[in-house]
């Protein structure tokens, strides 16, 4: 398994908001009939959140989740495959991809190269499948904490999560507890 970043230049979506004041994570893709659907997480003032004119909900005083459709080469590309995150900064956006082999980076960069779109790989590093969670798992369990998800008292309920990630609340109540299953499994076998 490989663990790849690289940076992308901004697209029209994410141009306009000032990255100096603000933050914007991608924290999931989906494909969608319209292009890719994304998890966004922007933080910044509520009137630099209102300027995005996107269907954003407030998670806490300067945190906002909500789903964008982008019909864009390479949130469509990036659809097919796990992403960890996105992170938009002045300069472009830093994406990092969870892939199999080399095998699956050249076909993606070979995706990149056919749409036109410049893109400067950054990390590449493989991983031991000895990890705790599926990348799935640590995904979803990375975007539950993120929302609020673990706080006392919850900032998210998994109603609202799931209606987020786009999943029923039975799959995501699933991976969530599987995921937390085998962090605590994990962590009592190393104590003992």
């Amino acid at each position: 398994m490989l663990y790849v970043s690289f940076k992308v230049n901004h697209e029209d979506w994410s141009k306009g908001i000032d990255y100096s004041r603000n933050s914007l994570s991608v924290l999931d893709i989906k494909p969608s009939t319209n292009g890719a659907r994304l998890l966004i997480e922007f933080k910044g003032k509520e009137e630099d959140a209102k300027k995005l004119k996107w269907n954003l909900s407030r998670v806490s005083k300067f945190k906002y989740l909500g789903t964008i459709i982008v019909n864009e080469p390479i949130e469509r590309i990036l659809s097919n495959y796990i992403i960890m995150n996105g992170t938009a900064t002045n300069d472009g956006i830093y994406w990092t991809v969870i892939l199999s082999d080399y095998t699956e980076l050249k076909k993606m960069l070979r995706d990149f190269v056919e749409h036109r779109i410049e893109v400067k790989v950054v990390k590449v590093v493989k991983v031991k499948s000895e990890d705790v969670l599926t990348a799935r798992q640590e995904q979803i369990l990375k975007i539950a904490f993120e929302a609020g998800y673990f706080d006392y008292p919850k900032k998210i309920r998994i109603k609202e999560l799931a209606e987020k990630l786009n999943m029923s609340v039975s799959n995501l109540s699933e991976i969530l507890r599987r995921a937390e299953r085998n962090v605590i499994e994990t962590f009592f076998r190393e104590r003992s």
